[in-house]
């Protein structure tokens, strides 16, 4: 289903031209050879772009269409036109020596090239062989290339460019080359491909697939057999034929699929590399969804949507677009394969309702901005660690977006570590607080609770635990209006959630003093209302479960952000 969707997408691409046909594809390629007319080298220089990825900003390749990139398992293969610096330049980064192996390397690609363009009689085929037939691997060194370049250079592809700065494998007479030398292999099996149903040449070796966190830069296998024990019967050594894929639907899945690697509809949770995309290439469907998992605070298409659903109005899409097949799929490295972590089909109405009731869950009182994924993840980390995006569970991401998009149960680890943040920093964010509200609302079955957890403050609950929460945040309020400052949460926060029995008794004695001090009749009348609610407060519970202290920590944030509203609201009067 994967491959077949995947096939389904590059041909919506290839139809409106913004994929290329067999024997071409998008490869990432960091830096450009300038040549002169007569062959020589004027300079190698980067063409990387400055992206942001993962919130910061980087220089990063970019994506060319190139000549089909071979399949490496071994020995010495040459790609045409565009390569690494060992290939096209004979350089493997060892000062000034000449590496034995990459000379190798950049004698095949020589061959390669004078075969293929021995007849191509224009200018900038001209260029190619009057390169490759002078060229020595030691001139490199004489470039003075900085250092940064010239270790880049044993890692990032390259390719040629005229003083122009065009293209030369853009040269028709190139490309006309280039295609008449891919020629049918009269040894290569046939047979039907399971992905088209097809009979075809079937790949031996499939494409790698590039751009995958954590796995090899170089690229990794997402099909591929590599031993005994994962062969079928008879298929011994068969690679590829135990799993028949014809070379169309390889070539056309791994472009695809390097496409979305290299373009904006990715994103990376915890240590899985997320793509989406539709069937027919749609952009809307696609940029929604990157606005809900890539979108900035201020974004305001997914709101929108939200605000319809929980309105009772249309979503706002056209519903000829909301039946569209939409796909997504979550891969993770795994050494020299690409693990699939998850893989989603399903209409788009469907995930966009999914994401609409998420996000009516989360909503609450006080929240900062838009909680994407991204942000949900990051509210159960440290804010001291320099990268937070990397001190996120590497699964949690990936669970997260699966609960989210299929209305699934959240995972527990997510409310374990916002649990853990809270009493670990003595703090109640509006972000942790939606995590709390959303996990109570989906993963517990009790309706009890259901009074509690809404956008605001509920004054008419009794829920015990909720209570008891807004009593702390009543209780802190009396000792700050009495000395202008309060330490109750640093130090009774996490003690009063987890067992409210053994500081309770004494934190109320403390405010009765706090209260004589500032003379606030209203903070006696909160603390007193608050405490016949609790039945008079005696005895205070001897623990609270996990459950009853996401309900106590709602009770405190609602009523933090009630005093709150009603300063601000002071404030905007005088």
């Amino acid at each position: 289903m994967i491959l077949n969707s995947l096939v389904s997408y590059y041909e919506a691409l290839a139809d409106k031209g913004e994929l290329e046909r067999p024997g071409w594809g998008t490869a990432r390629v960091g830096y450009k050879v300038c040549l002169r007319p007569d062959g020589s080298v004027r300079e190698i220089t980067s063409i990387k772009v400055e992206e942001i990825r993962e919130k910061k900003k980087q220089l990063v390749p970019i994506g060319v269409s190139v000549p089909e990139q071979v399949v490496r398992s071994s020995g010495i293969k040459p790609n045409f036109m565009c390569d690494t610096g060992a290939y096209l330049l004979g350089y493997a980064g060892t000062g000034d020596k000449v590496d034995k192996k990459a000379a190798q390397k950049f004698e095949a690609a020589k061959e390669l090239h004078l075969l293929i363009l021995a007849d191509v009689d224009t200018p900038a085929a001209r260029t190619v062989r009057a390169f490759f037939e002078n060229y020595k691997p030691d001139e490199i060194l004489a470039l003075d290339l900085p250092e940064s370049t010239l270790k880049d250079l044993t890692k990032d592809l390259v390719t040629f460019k005229d003083e122009d700065d065009e293209y030369l494998m853009a040269d028709p007479g190139i490309r006309s080359a280039w295609d008449k030398s891919r020629g049918e292999d009269v040894d290569a099996v046939k047979g039907r491909c399971l992905v088209t149903g097809n009979t075809d040449e079937i790949a031996i070796l499939h494409n790698k697939i590039k751009g995958v966190q954590g796995a090899q830069s170089s690229g990794a296998n997402l099909v591929g057999f590599n031993a005994r024990s994962y062969e079928s019967y008879g298929k011994d050594n068969g690679q590829g034929l135990n799993a028949p894929v014809g070379k169309y639907a390889m070539f056309a899945y791994t472009t695809a699929l390097n496409s979305l690697l290299a373009g904006k509809h990715r994103a990376r949770l915890g240590d899985t590399t997320v793509v989406w995309w539709t069937l027919d290439a749609d952009d809307e469907a696609e940029g929604f969804m990157d606005d809900f998992i890539n979108g900035d605070d201020d974004d305001a298409a997914v709101e929108k949507i939200v605000e319809n659903i929980s309105k009772g109005k249309p979503i706002g899409l056209d519903e000829d677009k909301l039946e569209k097949t939409f796909c997504v799929l979550g891969l993770a490295p795994n050494a020299a394969r690409i693990s699939v972590r998850f893989f989603y089909r399903d209409t788009f109405g469907k995930f966009v309702r999914n994401i609409a009731t998420h996000y009516e869950r989360l909503q609450i009182e006080g929240a900062k901005r838009v909680l994407t994924p991204y942000w949900l993840a990051l509210e159960t980390t440290s804010p001291n660690v320099s990268d937070r995006s990397k001190a996120v569970s590497p699964i949690l991401g990936g669970a997260l977006l699966s609960a989210i998009l299929n209305d699934w149960r959240y995972p527990e680890m997510l409310y374990e570590q916002v649990l853990t943040r809270i009493r670990a920093e003595h703090e109640v964010s509006s972000g942790k607080a939606a995590i709390i509200k959303a996990y109570l609302l989906k993963n517990t079955e009790n309706e009890n609770y259901k009074e509690v957890l809404t956008m605001a403050l509920n004054e008419e609950s009794n829920n015990r635990a909720y209570v008891l929460g807004r009593l702390f945040a009543a209780l802190e309020g009396a000792q700050y209006h009495a000395n202008n400052s309060s330490n109750l949460k640093e130090r009774y926060l996490t003690s009063a959630c987890a067992t409210p029995g053994l500081v309770f008794p004494s934190m109320i004695q403390m405010a009765s003093h706090h209260m004589a001090k500032s003379g606030s009749i209203s903070d006696a009348q909160l603390i007193a209302s608050l405490i016949d609610k609790l039945e008079g407060g005696v005895p205070f519970p001897a623990r609270l479960s996990n459950t009853e202290q996401g309900l106590f920590l709602e009770g405190y944030y609602h009523q933090v952000q009630k005093k709150l509203k009603a300063k601000q609201e002071k404030g905007a009067k005088s």
